[in-house]
């Protein structure tokens, strides 16, 4: 199972103990189903493609688009995520379109792998210099160190993990967000089709349909104030 050392979503303790808001997901619906697993820290575009390959065979916070639909199986949706643009409060960025972030100064960081919505990816692809306006990057970190450098204008981002990050994490104290909102979208668990078989995701969807029933993956949505 997939995870990225990064926000909330999931973090790694120090006793190799995980936790966070996909993790506490993730254990909710394994635990009813009675499967077993193993969190793996991965990147987000490698993730993808091990998915693909059914090298691991589980991810959360999924968008579903008709490319991930030929490889992997969608449970849910999880939850809704909404994309924004980060910026640093020192030297802002305040964009309210998503052309105006097609026009910024410096490149926008974006990781690779990740899906930004329609109008991004319709945008994008009309974009002639789109290695000048953004820059791919393999992980979190290091948007986080390129913004704290100059050398982006800012990054997109989930907005609930800058939320959470801002209130607990001291490398979030100089990010601001933009009031543009670039994308909102349901996101979902995501199983590969080479890995996992029928009869499992037949096992997991039932799960799901109980834990949701009984309120479960509302009272975690609570616990990270996204209810």
């Amino acid at each position: 199972m997939r995870f990225e050392n990064y926000s909330a979503q999931s973090l790694q303790h120090e006793q190799m103990r995980w936790h966070g808001l996909d993790v506490d997901f993730a254990k909710a619906l394994l635990d009813e189903a009675g499967c077993s697993y193993r969190f793996v820290s991965l990147p987000w575009g490698r993730a993808l493609k091990m998915l693909e390959l059914g090298d691991i065979d589980l991810m959360l916070s999924v968008s579903k688009t008709a490319q991930r639909m030929r490889f992997a199986y969608f449970i849910g949706p999880q939850r809704e995520e909404n994309i924004v643009f980060a910026t640093n409060v020192t030297r802002p960025f305040f964009v309210q379109s998503l052309e105006a972030l097609f026009s910024l100064p410096k490149p926008v960081a974006i990781q690779r792998g990740a899906y930004y919505g329609e109008a991004f990816e319709a945008r994008m692809k009309k974009e002639i210099d789109s290695e000048d306006k953004f820059i791919y990057v393999p992980d979190n970190q290091l948007k986080l160190n390129l913004l704290r450098h100059g050398r982006i204008s800012g990054f997109l981002e989930e907005k609930y993990n800058i939320v959470y990050q801002r209130e607990y994490n001291p490398d979030f104290i100089e990010i601001e967000i933009a009031p543009f909102i670039i994308n909102v979208e349901p996101v979902y668990i995501a199983l590969s089709k080479k890995s996992v078989s029928r009869a499992i995701i037949d096992k997991l969807s039932s799960a799901f349909e109980r834990l949701k029933d009984a309120g479960k993956f509302e009272q975690i949505l609570k616990k990270y104030k996204l209810d």
